[in-house]
């Protein structure tokens, strides 16, 4: 910075801090001379090393006061609420039970016979389950194939062969447990909806329910 810039600089910050109708305030302004000759002027911060100083103080005039706002209106209390006590709940009664399968009349006991032949059966994969057919059902039963060179990952297709499931017939004195539970079953796979055919299981548990009620095991 030259010297006529220099003292432009200072002339305009002792203008700004002098100006009229304000309070007294001390500010202090350096006057820097590099090795150069170069000059700047700066305020509260002295001059680096290797720098000349010159230090001056100056009165300046403080900022106006400017009062506190006033403080802020309380604010209005809020509206009263009317507090309307909620109806007790209502109780929901249950649905119905499902009636899609219904129960068969009671049988007077002089009417009851004994129950029919029952058969606990076996499938081929060691499947246990209780049928009144004397007829054994057949079932496909899975085949492994295999390549030409006989190895297994090398088999293309699927085969299986007709195997038929091994029953006996249930012994009398435990017939009519067994028979409670056939019909337990059958009513399981109607109220959990496993049944591939709902209609075909639902018609199924109705005869089963038949034959049971019929019966001296009911």
């Amino acid at each position: 910075m030259s010297r006529a810039r220099a003292a432009s600089a200072l002339g305009l910050m002792l203008a700004t801090v002098s100006a009229p109708g304000l309070a007294q305030q001390s500010v202090v302004i350096y006057r820097c001379t590099d090795a150069s000759g170069a000059v700047t002027v700066q305020n509260d911060v002295a001059c680096p090393k290797g720098s000349q100083q010159q230090r001056r103080v100056i009165e300046t005039e403080a900022p106006p006061y400017t009062p506190p706002a006033p403080p802020a209106a309380p604010a209005e209390p809020a509206p009263l609420v009317a507090v309307v006590p909620m109806p007790a709940p209502s109780v929901i009664e249950p649905p119905p039970a499902d009636a899609t399968v219904d129960l068969p009349p009671p049988i007077p006991l002089a009417e009851r016979t004994a129950p029919p032949p029952l058969f606990a059966c076996k499938t081929w994969n060691r499947e246990e389950y209780l049928s009144d057919d004397p007829v054994p059902a057949e079932r496909c039963a899975p085949m492994q194939t295999t390549g030409l060179g006989g190895d297994p990952a090398m088999g293309a297709g699927a085969a299986c062969m007709m195997v038929t499931d091994f029953c006996q017939p249930v012994p009398e004195a435990a017939l009519c447990e067994r028979w409670r539970d056939h019909l337990m079953r059958a009513e399981a796979i109607v109220e959990f909806d496993r049944a591939r055919d709902p209609v075909a299981a639902k018609t199924e548990l109705q005869r089963l329910r038949t034959i049971v009620s019929h019966s001296t095991c009911s």
